[in-house]
């Protein structure tokens, strides 16, 4: 008989009520482990119950909801071994696809029981960490500006509307300098990603190069171009097809600053900043996930 775990589910408020999650609980404390419950209220909940349920010694946090609370889960975690768990309940939920995490909750669960933990990278920016992607640009002021009830109807089609609509009635002049060891640009910019892993904004390949074992980052920076475009960049874009087309760059770096005279719209795995100075820097193996493969491997 399998031994007997600690099971810590952190669970975003407006998922608490989920059929799907509650039967899953139910069958995992069905099977003889022990399960604590922890549902988040209010922003940074989760980061405060991951560290408290790691810091008594459970076997496996696990983050029930999108991007933004796994976000805060894996900071809650920053400095400590317990691996984390995935039950993906959001609207993009970006790593859970690429990493082969189901959506049903009972079948994410098998993953965390079944399948060892693996060490991956993560990355920081200003000392804060992210598992998947920083965007900022055109796409992080999408991701802050769509609105709760859209993504819920929409799913990540929501965040393309938006962005189109910003496009469309005219976006402000964004100019930033990008520098790391032996690369340097200064240029106006419409968006930029800096990845850990590939997938942000619902499936978008911003960087399809991004391996979650190299210990390095992945820089995308689309300079300032016409919406129509953009717009043609942006099917290129969803695919990963991008590389090398006008006014792309792309770098893999061990660490990045990115400086404006204006604060940045950022975004961290779907959770918005402001910061004038984003200094980001690759975390080597610093976190233990069950996950079902790596992005860009078979399953």
């Amino acid at each position: 008989m399998p031994a007997r775990k600690q099971f810590t589910f952190v669970v975003h408020g407006a998922r608490a009520d989920r059929a799907e999650l509650k039967q899953t609980v139910s069958w995992v404390r069905d099977r003889g482990h022990a399960v604590e419950v922890c549902i988040t209220w209010n922003a940074g909940d989760a980061e405060v119950y991951a560290a408290r349920a790691a810091d008594r010694g459970t076997d496996v946090v696990i983050a029930c909801g999108g991007d933004g609370t796994l976000n805060e889960v894996v900071n809650g975690l920053d400095g400590r071994e317990t691996p984390l768990g995935v039950v993906p309940l959001g609207t993009a939920n970006d790593f859970a696809r690429q990493t082969g995490i189901p959506e049903d909750a009972d079948h994410a669960m098998d993953v965390i029981l079944r399948r060892k933990p693996v060490r991956i990278d993560t990355a920081s920016m200003n000392g804060r960490r992210f598992l998947n992607v920083s965007t900022g640009g055109v796409g992080a002021e999408a991701t802050q500006q769509t609105p709760s009830d859209a993504k819920a109807a929409l799913g990540p089609l929501a965040y393309a509307i938006t962005a189109v609509r910003m496009l469309a009635a005219g976006s402000p002049d964004r100019h930033a300098t990008f520098q790391s060891e032996g690369f340097g640009l200064d240029v106006d910019f419409l968006a930029f990603a800096v990845g850990s892993a590939r997938e942000t904004g619902g499936g978008n390949m911003m960087t399809p190069d991004a391996s979650v074992t190299d210990g390095l980052l992945d820089l995308c920076v689309i300079e300032t171009m016409s919406r129509r475009d953009f717009a043609r960049l942006s099917l290129a874009v969803k695919k990963g097809e991008h590389l090398g087309l006008p006014g792309v760059h792309y770098a893999q770096l061990p660490w990045l600053k990115v400086t404006s005279t204006e604060p940045l719209s950022v975004n961290l795995d779907g959770e918005g900043v402001q910061a004038p100075v984003c200094d980001y820097r690759a975390r080597r193996a610093d976190l233990l996930v069950h996950l079902l493969h790596l992005p860009g491997m078979e399953a």
